[in-house]
């Protein structure tokens, strides 16, 4: 049955990603043999020490740290014939709004604007898949379902509630291994390429019953995709060394054009840091900091009211392409937990919450608050 359930999910991998069969027939990380120097000077140093060097071991053991915290994805590859499926849960609340690194209130924000947001709410179902093709080659696929709620309030301080929720955009890659080496005394060190596509399946036209209609198109922060396609290349290493692990990951989103709406969400930038202690064969803990930065949009949605009354008012900085900006730097704690193996299949559950203690956007918009994610991974 398990076999049955692994050709599944590695034929809709592999059907979704539509070049499995254009990859190289490569078992290895890509950088072997290419790093002569590299190898000549670490195997001298571990010899120093009685040790021996170790080139292209990509095995991960199972501990509950052979996985980067939940809120990171793409951290680890898996080998020939391995697959894994993954849930995860995610919760964000924002609430008030900031200018450059300044709140704002409510009521400065309505001397400029007829409505402000006051705060924010979205939640993620998120499935994702991971296959090992080959010793070099781990195939992705990721599908979230998105739900978002905004909570505004007028000049006339009518209070209201928008909603929009459906699947989000669809992202499909592939992890290559590029280089591997360890001793005893020094851990553990592995490096491999991101690369992928986002895919326009979420939904960018969202409506909803407002003080303008009860069919209103909704602002850029509704919308549950980028309508576009979009390049997601990234690098990352992780490290680890007795009961201590650690990473670093570097990760893009391109945008690809304008969508059908007219206009283009600005690229997204995003590194993540993280060390974990082991502190048993079956809990870590982990901490993480996670720095983004993703631009304005590009043109504006044509369809998407922007004034209102007869002096044009401008109705809400959601609606304002040139508002959309910013930076963040987040702190994040969290614990995983690697449960004993059943029926060949290892588990793991986690949890990472935490908040942002850097954050500048073009303002005013809606600051976040916090954020939450938890879930489940089992690797057949």
């Amino acid at each position: 049955m398990i076999w049955s359930i692994r050709y599944l999910f590695f034929g809709l991998i592999v059907g979704s990603f539509g070049m499995a069969w254009s990859l190289p027939p490569a078992e290895g990380a890509l950088l072997d043999g290419l790093m002569g120097g590299v190898e000549e000077s670490l195997g001298k140093r571990a010899e120093e020490k009685g040790e021996q060097l170790i080139i292209g071991n990509f095995y991960q053991a199972e501990r509950p740290d052979s996985h980067a915290p939940i809120g990171v994805m793409g951290d680890h590859t898996h080998n020939k014939g391995e697959l894994m499926f993954a849930y995860r849960y995610m919760r964000m609340f924002m609430d008030g709004n900031r200018d450059g690194t300044n709140n704002v209130s409510a009521s400065n924000v309505l001397s400029s604007y007829v409505v402000t947001p006051l705060q924010m709410t979205t939640q993620m179902h998120m499935f994702s898949w991971m296959y090992g093709l080959n010793d070099t080659v781990t195939l992705t696929a990721m599908l979230p379902y998105v739900m978002k709620s905004m909570d505004h309030r007028n000049r006339a301080g009518v209070k209201f509630t928008t909603n929009a929720s459906g699947f989000g955009d669809f992202k499909v890659g592939a992890l290559w291994r590029l280089y591997a080496f360890e001793t005893p005394s020094i851990g553990a060190h592995r490096f491999h390429l991101n690369s992928g596509l986002s895919l326009p399946t979420g939904g960018i036209n969202p409506t909803d019953k407002t003080p303008l209609g009860n069919n209103s198109l909704l602002p850029y922060p509704m919308r549950l995709g980028s309508g576009t396609v979009d390049l997601l290349p990234g690098l990352t290493y992780t490290g680890v060394l007795h009961n201590v692990s650690w990473g670093l990951q570097a990760l893009g989103t391109i945008r690809l054009g304008e969508n059908q709406q007219g206009y283009g969400e600005g690229h997204r930038y995003q590194l993540n840091t993280w060390g974990a202690y082991r502190w048993s064969e079956w809990i870590s803990t982990s901490t993480r900091f996670n720095w983004q930065q993703w631009g304005n949009i590009k043109n504006r949605d044509g369809q998407l009211q922007t004034t209102v009354g007869p002096m044009n008012l401008p109705l809400v900085q959601t609606a304002d392409p040139d508002l959309q900006a910013g930076k963040r730097l987040d702190i994040l704690g969290g614990v995983n937990i690697l449960f004993p193996e059943w029926m060949g299949l290892e588990n793991h559950l986690n949890v990472e919450a935490g908040l942002p203690i850097y954050q500048y956007l073009d303002g005013p918009q809606l600051k976040q608050s916090w954020s939450f994610w938890a879930g489940w991974q089992i690797v057949m």
